[in-house]
């Protein structure tokens, strides 16, 4: 029995597509809490949303590595071979 071929231009969209949303919501969290710091919060409590907002930041640029790295991998046929097994 064969097994289905995969659809690699639909992967590929589906992956973009999620990396996407991702990186909006990161930025609508980073956008609220640098908006929720702005109301004068206590110190430490201020300095935790920036912490977390400098954080989310930091996060985009991997999530646009690992993207890369899938669609490479989409690309390469590794779905087509893994489903073999």
């Amino acid at each position: 029995m064969r097994p289905k071929s995969i659809n690699r231009r639909e992967e590929k969209r589906s992956a973009v597509r999620s990396v996407v949303l991702n990186t909006l919501f990161q930025l609508t969290t980073v956008a609220a809490l640098l908006c929720l710091r702005t109301m004068g919060p206590p110190g430490w409590l201020s300095g935790l949303m920036l912490f977390l907002a400098i954080a989310d930041v930091i996060t985009i640029p991997f999530t646009f590595a690992a993207l890369w790295q899938r669609v490479r991998e989409i690309e390469k046929g590794e779905l087509d071979e893994a489903r073999k097994y």
